[in-house]
C-alpha cells in the first residue's frame, strides 16, 4: 500500500488467528483512501459485518463465495470508485443532448469509457441488444473526437444485399458491372477524415470481412473494377447484437477481424437492468417531442408503471410506447389510464397462455421470466424493498432472491 496504488483491495478477515482483515481495512483507509476494500470471511457474524462497514469496508462477502458474486462485487467497487472520481468533472458534456441519458452507475461508466475512447483513433466495438442505443453511443464518440468536424457515415450491414455489399462499401469504377455507368466512391471513402459506423457487423459477408480487414490494416481501399488503391483516413466503430466471440468459434465471423475491431469493447446494457434510468429517459424524450412551447407531461403513477415494464425492446420500445400514449392523450398529460389501454396490467399466471406466446412471438423461457419478474416486484413492493421478507412471501431463501434479482436485472431503489 505504501509503494503502489490499488483501486480495489480484497482481503480475508481471519488471519493468524485473529480478525487481522479489519487492520487491513483501517490501513487502507489511511494509506489508500480512494481504494475500495472487500472483506471475505467464513466466520460471518452481524457484529463483524457492522464493524467492517464502520471501519470503511465497501463490501462484506461470506464464504463460500461464487466467482459470479465475487466478480459482481469487484465490478461494483470499480464502478463506485470511477463514479466518485468523475462525477464532479466534465466527463459527459452534452450527453443528454446527444441521447446518452441516464444517471445509473453503469451509464456513467459507459459515458466515461466512450469519452476515453474518443481521444484515440482505436476501433471501438459496441455490443448490446437491439434498441439499447448503440448508434447513439457511436455518434457520442464521434462528437467528442478530433474527427467531430468530419463526416459520420452509418452503414447498416443487415440492410445491404450481399451482391451489392462490396460496391456499397468500397465503391466501383465505370463499367465494373452491369449498371455501373459512372465512377462512384464507397461509404468508406465517404467517411474520409471522419468516422465509419458499421452497425450489425455480424451480418457482413465473409468475403467482405477479408477486404475490410485489409483496409483496417493498410488504410487503403480499392474500388470494384479498379487496380489503383486509394488512401483513406477513417476511424471505424462497429456494433453488434450478437456474441461475436461465439460467432468466431462457430466460423461465422473472422477471428482476425474480431481482434482488429475489439480494441475498445463497450457493452450497452438492456434497459431492464438500469430501470433507474427510465424516468430521466422519459423526461428527455417528452421534452424532445414537445413543440410550440407546450411540454408533454406524465403522471407519477404512469411513470412508476413504465419503470416496472420489462421493455424487451429497450429504448426503442420505450420511445414507441410513449409516442402511442401521446397519440391517445386528450391533452398534454399522460396518465396511467392511457398506459392501461396499451399495456394492461395482468395477473402473473392468468395472462399466460399458448395463444399469447404465439401471438407475441416469445418462447416459454421469456414468458416465465416475465412471470417471475412480476411476482418478485410485487413481493418487493409488499415488503417495502426488504429482500428477506420478499423471499419469505415467495417461499425462497435470501440467497435465492439475490440470485434471481441479479438474473432478472431487478435493482432495488
Amino acid at each position: 500500500m505504501e509503494s503502489s496504488t490499488f483501486e480495489v483491495v480484497l482481503t480475508d478477515l481471519r488471519m493468524e488467528g485473529r480478525d487481522a482483515g479489519l487492520d487491513v481495512v483501517r490501513m487502507s483507509g489511511s494509506k489508500l483512501p480512494q481504494a475500495r476494500v472487500l472483506l471475505v470471511t467464513a466466520y460471518a457474524s452481524a457484529e463483524t459485518a457492522v464493524e467492517a462497514l464502520k471501519q470503511g469496508a465497501f463490501d462484506y462477502l461470506t464464504k463460500p463465495v461464487s466467482s459470479e458474486d465475487l466478480a459482481e462485487s469487484v465490478e461494483r467497487a470499480l464502478a463506485d470508485r470511477e463514479v466518485e472520481g468523475h462525477e464532479d468533472s466534465q466527463v459527459h458534456p452534452g450527453s443528454e443532448e446527444e441521447g446518452l441519458v441516464g444517471k445509473s452507475i453503469v451509464m456513467r461508466r459507459i459515458r466515461d469509457r466512450l469519452l476515453r475512447a474518443a481521444k484515440r483513433d482505436f476501433t471501438v466495438l459496441i455490443s448490446g441488444e437491439s434498441g439499447t442505443g448503440k448508434e447513439v453511443a457511436a455518434r457520442f464518440v464521434h462528437a467528442h473526437s478530433d474527427r467531430a468536424e468530419g463526416p459520420f457515415v452509418p452503414v447498416h450491414c443487415g440492410a445491404i444485399p450481399a451482391d451489392l455489399f462490396e460496391s456499397e462499401l468500397f465503391g466501383h469504377c465505370r463499367g465494373a458491372f452491369t449498371g455501373a455507368g459512372s465512377d462512384r466512391s464507397g461509404m468508406i471513402e465517404s467517411a474520409h477524415k471522419g468516422t465509419l459506423f458499421l452497425d450489425e457487423i455480424g451480418d457482413m459477408p465473409m468475403s467482405i470481412q477479408v477486404k475490410l480487414l485489409r483496409t483496417l490494416q493498410d488504410h487503403r481501399v480499392r474500388r470494384v473494377g479498379e487496380e489503383e488503391e486509394r488512401q483513406v483516413d477513417v476511424r471505424v466503430i462497429a456494433a453488434t447484437n450478437r456474441d461475436l466471440a461465439l460467432e468466431v468459434k462457430s466460423g461465422g465471423f473472422r477471428q482476425d477481424l474480431f481482434y482488429r475491431l475489439n480494441v475498445v469493447p463497450v457493452h450497452m446494457p438492456p434497459l431492464r437492468q438500469r430501470q433507474e434510468d427510465i424516468p430521466p429517459l422519459v423526461d428527455f424524450l417528452l421534452a424532445r417531442w414537445s413543440n410550440n412551447g407546450e411540454h408533454v407531461r406524465i403522471s407519477q403513477e404512469a411513470l412508476d408503471r413504465l419503470a416496472c415494464l420489462p421493455l424487451m425492446g429497450n429504448v426503442r420500445e420505450l420511445e414507441n410506447l410513449l409516442q402511442r400514449m401521446i397519440a391517445l392523450a386528450d391533452d398534454h398529460m399522460l396518465d396511467a389510464s392511457i398506459l392501461d389501454e396499451l399495456h394492461p396490467e395482468e395477473g402473473p399466471v392468468e395472462g399466460l397462455s399458448l395463444q399469447k406466446l404465439q401471438d407475441n412471438e416469445v418462447n416459454l423461457d421469456e414468458a416465465l421470466r416475465d412471470v417471475e419478474r412480476r411476482l418478485i416486484r410485487q413481493a418487493l413492493d409488499a415488503s417495502g424493498g426488504n429482500i428477506t421478507k420478499a423471499g419469505e412471501m415467495l417461499g425462497v431463501s435470501f440467497r435465492s432472491m439475490r440470485y434471481r434479482l441479479r438474473k432478472l436485472g431487478i435493482r432495488l431503489p
